[in-house]
Order: structure tokens, then sequence, then C-alpha cells
């Protein structure tokens, strides 16, 4: 017995090298791709230089570094949480008599599942209705699922395992918050922004490519906003809305009424909703100078382009009336 257990323990240390090699030669793949530098982002125009190269700050990420420490805090909880189950026999109790009912699995680690897949859930749900954004549900979701398919899949058995397996998919929560922190470091690093003496470039770069091109005298309003720790650490958000309204948002407000009775074949009811919205300023990362370094004085350089793009006309027809002036002139030296 115990030279077979000798025998699969070596074989299953050789198929986990494997497949983390096979891991980590993907995800620097992937890395590779996603953190590319590329000359050519954009095309330069005739006699077009750029004044400023700017990045996003990296305070201005930190929502999303707080949501990879959220994993970190959760794996923790969730471990002190199963093993104060374990170290009260009236909490054991009450789990085999709520969740006694499959008997393939035990109670205690039903419980941990459900609660794994609640928290994470609920947390994505809470950050998408605050960032007004669908990813952050989806990224909990794919990651409870990554999690349960590791545990039950795992082809290590229980008695070789080191981690006990309801704490595999808890503890996979850390190595997950490590890669987005490199993840997120990427994607900031993607985002740059370029000024230049005709038009403001936005490019994001991460895994796809998307980049927006604004002329000067097609801006209609500038919005600056700054928070807390922007106002600290001199970083702030320029939103350029350009005349198609581009950089703006809504924020509405929807109330409803709603009255039913019952008829003798069902219910009859009726309802009354009214909606009020206000435009905000509002865009995306790579739609706007997101967390810029010194944002008044950026604001101040495409002031100065907008004023030169609005005297540029003026000038043009100036020098065109003069040329013709000095024209006419050698026309009447030339008959003399």
């Amino acid at each position: 017995m115990a030279e077979k257990v000798l025998k699969w323990s070596k074989i299953s240390v050789k198929k986990v090298i494997k497949l983390q090699c096979i891991y980590v030669s993907l995800f620097h793949k992937l890395l590779c791709v996603i953190i590319m530098s590329g000359k050519n982002d954009f095309e330069m125009l005739k006699d077009e230089k750029i004044n400023a190269s700017l990045n996003p700050h990296p305070l201005s990420f930190l929502k999303y570094y707080a949501a990879d420490l959220h994993l970190i805090f959760l794996a923790i909880a969730l471990h002190q949480l199963y093993a104060y189950i374990n170290s009260n026999p009236e909490i054991l109790g009450l789990t085999n008599m709520l969740f006694g009912l499959t008997p393939w699995v035990e109670p205690k680690n039903l419980f941990l599942f459900i609660v794994y897949w609640a928290v994470l859930v609920l947390s994505g749900l809470i950050v998408s209705v605050l960032w007004v954004n669908k990813m952050p549900l989806l990224y909990m979701v794919l990651v409870a699922t990554a999690g349960t398919l590791i545990e039950v899949c795992s082809p290590i058995p229980n008695y070789l395992t080191i981690i006990p397996k309801p704490f595999i998919k808890i503890w996979f929560l850390i190595p997950l918050a490590i890669i987005g922190f490199f993840l997120v470091e990427a994607y900031r690093k993607g985002h740059k922004y370029f000024l230049t003496n005709y038009r403001i470039i936005t490019i994001k770069k991460f895994i796809s490519k998307e980049i927006r091109e604004i002329m000067y005298d097609k801006i209609a309003d500038i919005y600056i906003a700054q928070g807390l720790l922007g106002r600290l650490f001199n970083y702030g958000t320029i939103i350029p809305i350009s005349e198609s309204n581009l950089g703006l948002g809504e924020n509405a407000a929807l109330a409803s009424v709603s009255v039913a009775a019952p008829i003798k074949k069902g219910f009859l009811g009726i309802s009354f909703s009214g909606k009020k919205g206000v435009s905000m300023p509002r865009a995306a990362t790579y739609l706007s100078l997101y967390g810029i370094p010194n944002p008044r004085k950026i604001c101040g350089i495409i002031g100065e382009r907008q004023l030169e793009m609005k005297e540029t006309p003026t000038l043009k027809r100036i020098e065109n009336l003069l040329r013709k002036g000095k024209e006419k002139e050698k026309e009447k030296l030339g008959e003399k």
C-alpha cells in the first residue's frame, strides 16, 4: 500500500509540475500580448508634434487594486469561518441538520461552498452597481467557477494533499489576486494619452486596442474631476466633451407605483412610472484623460491649443489678403 501511495504521489507531483509550467508559459505569453508596445499606435499628421505624453497615476486605479485585496481578505475570512465551524459543536450540529441532505458531500463543506459562491456573486453584484459596469460580476462568477473546478477536478487524492480539499477553492483566491495585481498594472500602463499641436489622442491597449482622436476645434467643453486623493497627490480626470456630446452620460432616477386587485380569473393592475435624468460628464478610461498628473496644467495646454486653432483661420485670411496686396503692387510696378 505504501509503495502504491508513493508511486501515486510521484505521478501526481509530476502532473502538477507539468500543469504549473504550462500555466506559467501561457500566462507569460498572455502578458507579452497584453503589454506589448507598438511604436505606430497612430499616424502623425503633417507638421504635427507631440507636446505631452501621459499615463494614468497609479492611485487613479486604486479601486481595481482594492478588488484584488478583497479576494485576499475573503480567503482569510472564509478560512476562519470554516475553522470556527469545526471548533464549535453547536454550529457543526446546525450545519449537519440544515445541509445533511446530500450524503456524498459533508454538510460543513456544502455550507462553505454555498457561502463561497454567495459572497463572491454578491460582492461582484455590488461592485457592478457602484461602477455601473457588468464586468466585475462576470469576473467574480469566473473566479468562483475556476475555484470550484480546481477543487472538484483535482487529480491529487485527499490523503496526499497538504491543504484540505475544501480549502483549495479558498486559497486559490490568493494567487488569483496576485495575478490580478499584475493585470491591473498592465491595464493601467496600456492607457496612453498624447497631446499634439493639432489634437488629443487617447489609447487603450489591453489585449484589444481602442483609440480616440479629437481635434481641438471640435471640443465643446472640458470637465475636470479630482477626488480627495487626487487633490492630495495632484492627479485627476479630464473629459473633453465633443460637439456630438461624446463624453456625456446620464444620471437618472426612476420611480414607479403599481396597484393590483384580484378579479374572478386573475388580477387587474395599473402602474404609473416616471423618470428624470440629468446629463453629466462621464466617459470610459480610454475616452478621457483618466487619472493624469497635473490636470490643471494639462487643461491649460488644451485651452491654449483651442485658442490657436480658433485664431488660425483668421490669421490665414489676413496672410492671404497681404499676399494678394503684394501681388497687386508687383503687377502695378511691372506695368510701369
